[in-house]
Formats: C-alpha cells, structure tokens, sequence
C-alpha cells in the first residue's frame, strides 16, 4: 500500500526574506518585531505591518546556532548559543528569514544575521520549543 503526502501550509503570514530587527522576552513568550511585516498568504499576497508572539517559548529548549559566513560551502566551523545568552549579547542585529520550519510544538528560522561591527553575513538558525500558540500581531 502506499500512502502519499503533500504537505499543505495552513498558516496565515509568510515571513520569507522578511527582517527582524529584535526579539524580546516577555515573561515565557517570545516577541519578534519586523522591519516591514511580513506577506499575507491569500490571493492579493499583499504585506502587512506586524509583530509575531511565540507563547510559553521553553528557554532549556531553545538556541541559536550561527553557522558559516553567508555563502561559504565545505567544512565551517559554527557555535551553538542558548537562546537567553544570545538575547542578552545581541541587542542591535538584524535577520532576514529565508526558510520557516514548523513541527510539533517546535519552530526553526533560518536565515542571514546582520551584525553592526561585522561586514559579511552569518547563516543562523533559531530552534523554539514552546506550548503555547503562535500569535500574528497584525496592524489594521
């Protein structure tokens, strides 16, 4: 027998090459302000102003992991930060999500880290585990 699959998005906004200039702890949830929003996933696709909470994010099960300069191929060498140290180090960065993964109470950004003192790129995830929803902070 076989059994096919085709993955279907149910979710409302994309954030694909949308920028998050911070993220802020709010008690146990996350809270990550765009630079413009992100694009609304209905016919007209158009792009609309908003913030994006993350509810009861675990912070044990959460990190960063900064990986090879942006566009470097073969063996790199990365470093892998829990998600506080890095919300307490990395105030002024900005990250444009290129890919957006979601699975059973886990969410993973990847995408290009933009630091004031450093000319290139990083590639970076951000792995969540959380409990609770996630909140699209829509301005109307």
């Amino acid at each position: 027998m076989n059994i096919t699959y085709h993955f279907e998005p149910t979710i409302p906004y994309s954030l694909h090459d949308m920028r998050v200039n911070r993220i802020e702890q709010v008690g146990n949830h996350l809270r990550f302000y765009f630079e413009s929003g992100y694009i609304e996933l209905k016919d007209n696709f158009r792009q609309v102003n908003g913030n994006l909470l993350i509810e009861n994010v675990d912070m044990n099960f959460s990190d960063v992991h900064f990986l090879s300069k942006n566009g470097a191929y073969g063996t790199f060498k990365g470093e892998r930060m829990e998600l506080t140290h890095f919300l307490k180090n990395y105030e002024n960065f900005s990250l444009e999500i290129m890919d957006e993964m979601y699975g059973y109470n886990t969410v993973v950004y990847q995408g290009y880290l933009s630091l004031p003192k450093r000319k290139k790129l990083i590639d970076m995830t951000i792995s969540l585990y959380y409990t609770g929803n996630i909140v699209y902070e829509v301005e109307e």
